[in-house]
């Protein structure tokens, strides 16, 4: 007869609030009689996942478990949902509990891996209980507004195979860690840099900066005080001051000397700074800062020409290898933090990725952590309440953020921002027509349509013109979530090339290259046009020969295509026929659309594609002060913890200043350097 196990006899012993589990034996016959491993019977076990119950059901023979059954249909679409094949695969090919689960889904492969030892327990007929230490146990609800069980503290290693001494340790090499890292060993100290992959990280490369040498000597830009200060509360503004000023106002009078730092550092290796001053005609605030790294000698004014992190990243490993000072623990993840008997951070453990080995790595200066943001981990946006999560179309180029810097800090006692939709995204994600929006993000370079930025006519599901086109990057992204579907449909005509013209969008929005930009290749293939020709061999060909772009000789014919509902055409090529009126009249009485950007949809072939939010950073991190310290709730500091990039929190909220160019960049190389001032001198101003 199978076992059947209370709900109170298995919790006994169980972490309070980690685990709610109930199993129970189905009742089906069994043969005592028979020898083996194994009283032969069907089993049922279940434990708690991330949001639901997760019941897994095994039959045994008398020697081998011969059936797997795993109910995941509560989890997180997308995530734990999905686990169910692999996992059962898994116990079934290990003929055990001990599985690899499901990468991304953590929570809920440990749930199916203790459901299942369960299961194997009362096969064997053993007492399901499994007992845990009283100082391990997840910690009473005390009201945080996160998921406190997905942030429970873990154990800490065991297993340490080599102790190291450093000053300092630096964690990440991507935009912020990399002149962390370098910061720290050009002012003498011992560092030590760890980075789970096997090289540098490389994206983007536009770093905003204020009164930087470059910008006054070369450009003969210098910004006042009272200039300085609108700048500060334009982008407190954008946030709705749901910021700290502290931090803006930082970066803002910092910065110059931080990028003064960065450019003579960069030189040194042949490399120059660029800025761009080509600026959009808007209604919204846009001023000069942005920076960007470029090769001496190789600048073409129309472009394409390779600029960014991909020149500069690279400079620091140089660098890296030439400091006795510094040492690289690459292909090392970061596991935990180490602190004292105060809560001071004295160090970390690390995984060597190669061998499984754990290491321990004192920091007698501290740890500085830059392992950017949580963006490509849906699991923790749904621990940390990430409202926009589900409304989300693709994570290209984010999908190395899982939240590693930001979980450590808080086991030590970091405060984070109690923001609930902080990141940086763009109007870009070409979406297929069977799934528009929500998890499995797309990811691919084929799903980014890097036109979407242009102010064309959006139009919804229902055929109808909702908003004003002419907006910054997630401001179209917030008006396409309330309109059905959260996606909208961008409209142009065969004058597209005269409209991007005359739309002269900027920054990274730009798509014809001019004087006074950067003209520089964003992503593989992909740059700023010199012609017609260029713009439909860099844009529209890929797009149309992905399907994603549909062409059409009538806008009746362009809404079936789109699989607009029959219903709802007549709407649609009325609202066509609207805004064309729009256009004719010059005065958008509608929307309030800037007259330059009225531009007709009226000449065939007419284009169409459907269009969502790419995420490419998160921004509510790790609150810091203004020496970039790890902050507690009560705002005092960990101590020995400082947190950097896009694992700190405090500088943007909601929406990301886009019209700013580089802000995001050039918050994490000066507060990177300022970082490294304070480990290891203890201010963040130079001696």
């Amino acid at each position: 007869m199978a076992k059947n196990v209370s709900r109170r006899d298995f919790l006994k012993g169980t972490a309070a609030g980690a685990l709610t589990a109930a199993f129970a034996g189905m009742g089906l016959t069994t043969f005592a009689e028979e020898s083996g491993v194994y009283t032969p019977g069907t089993y049922s076990a279940t434990a708690s996942g991330i949001s639901s119950d997760i019941t897994v059901t095994m039959t045994f023979d008398a020697n081998a478990i011969t059936d797997v059954t795993v109910d995941v249909s509560g989890e997180t679409a997308g995530i734990g949902a999905e686990i169910a094949d692999s996992v059962c695969a898994q116990i079934l090919e290990s003929q055990s509990a001990e599985i690899d689960g499901v990468a991304g889904a953590t929570i809920s492969s440990d749930a199916v891996r203790t459901a299942a030892a369960a299961c194997i327990a009362q096969a064997k007929g053993e007492s399901v209980e499994i007992p845990v230490e009283e100082e391990t146990q997840a910690p009473a609800s005390t009201g945080k507004w996160y998921d406190e069980a997905y942030f429970a503290k873990p154990d800490a290693p065991t297993d340490i195979s080599e102790v190291y001494d450093f000053e300092v340790v630096v964690v990440g090499a991507g935009n912020g860690g990399c002149p962390c890292a370098i910061s720290c060993a050009d002012l003498g100290a011992k560092i030590a840099w760890v980075e789970r992959a096997p090289g540098v990280v490389t994206w983007a490369g536009e770093m905003g900066a204020y009164n930087s040498r470059v910008m006054k000597e070369k450009y003969g830009i210098e910004y006042s005080e009272e200039e300085l200060q609108e700048i500060i509360n334009t982008i407190c503004a954008n946030g709705s001051y749901d910021v700290d000023q502290r931090l803006i106002a930082l970066w803002v009078h910092e910065s110059g000397r931080t990028m003064d730092w960065f450019t003579d550092m960069v030189k040194a290796k042949g490399l120059d700074m660029f800025i761009e001053t080509d600026l959009k005609e808007t209604r919204f605030m846009t001023k000069v800062q942005t920076h960007t790294v470029f090769k001496e000698g190789t600048f073409e004014e129309l472009g394409p020409n390779v600029m960014g992190a991909q020149l500069a990243n690279p400079v620091w490993i140089e660098y890296g290898d030439e400091y006795e000072n510094l040492t690289k623990f690459f292909h090392h993840s970061a596991e935990q933090l180490i602190q004292d008997e105060t809560g001071r951070v004295t160090g970390i453990y690390v995984r060597d990725t190669e061998t499984d080995k754990i290491i321990q790595i004192n920091a007698s200066k501290g740890v500085i952590l830059a392992t950017g943001g949580y963006s490509g981990n849906p699991e923790m946006m749904d621990a940390l309440r990430y409202r926009d999560k589900d409304y989300i179309a693709n994570n290209f180029g984010a999908t190395l953020g899982q939240g590693d810097g930001i979980k450590m800090a808080m086991w030590a006692g970091a405060d984070i921002d109690r923001n609930h939709a902080s990141g940086c995204w763009f109007d870009r994600a070409a979406i297929a027509l069977d799934h528009h929006v929500g998890a499995p993000y797309a990811s691919g370079l084929e799903d980014i349509w890097w036109p979407g930025s242009q102010p064309w006519l959006n139009l919804n599901v229902l055929g109808e013109r909702f908003a004003n086109e002419d907006t910054t990057y997630d401001y179209h992204c917030w008006s396409w979530l309330r309109q059905p579907g959260h996606f909208a449909f961008q409209i142009f005509d065969s004058n597209y090339w005269e409209d991007v013209k005359a739309f002269h969008s900027t920054i990274c929005a730009r798509v014809v290259a001019v004087p006074g930009a950067r003209n520089s290749e964003v992503l593989p293939g992909i740059h700023p046009a010199k012609d017609e020709q260029d713009f439909y061999d860099t844009f529209m060909a890929p797009a149309l020969a992905s399907g994603k772009l549909k062409q059409a000789d009538s806008i009746e014919e362009l809404a079936r295509l789109l699989d607009v509902a029959e219903e709802n055409i007549p709407t649609f090529v009325a609202s066509v026929d609207r805004y064309n009126q729009l256009c004719e009249e010059g005065l958008d009485s509608d929307f309030g659309k800037q007259k330059k950007d009225l531009r007709p949809v009226k000449d065939g072939p007419f284009y169409g594609i459907a269009l969502g939010a790419w995420i490419l950073s998160t921004f509510n991190g790790v609150r810091i002060n203004t020496n970039m310290e790890a902050i507690k709730e009560d705002g005092k500091p960990v101590g020995g913890l400082y947190v950097v990039g896009n694992d700190s929190g405090g500088f943007i909220s909601n929406s990301y200043p886009q019209l700013f160019g580089g802000t995001a960049h050039g918050r994490t190389v000066c507060f990177a350097r300022l970082a490294a001032l304070h480990a290891c001198t203890g201010s963040i101003y130079e001696a």
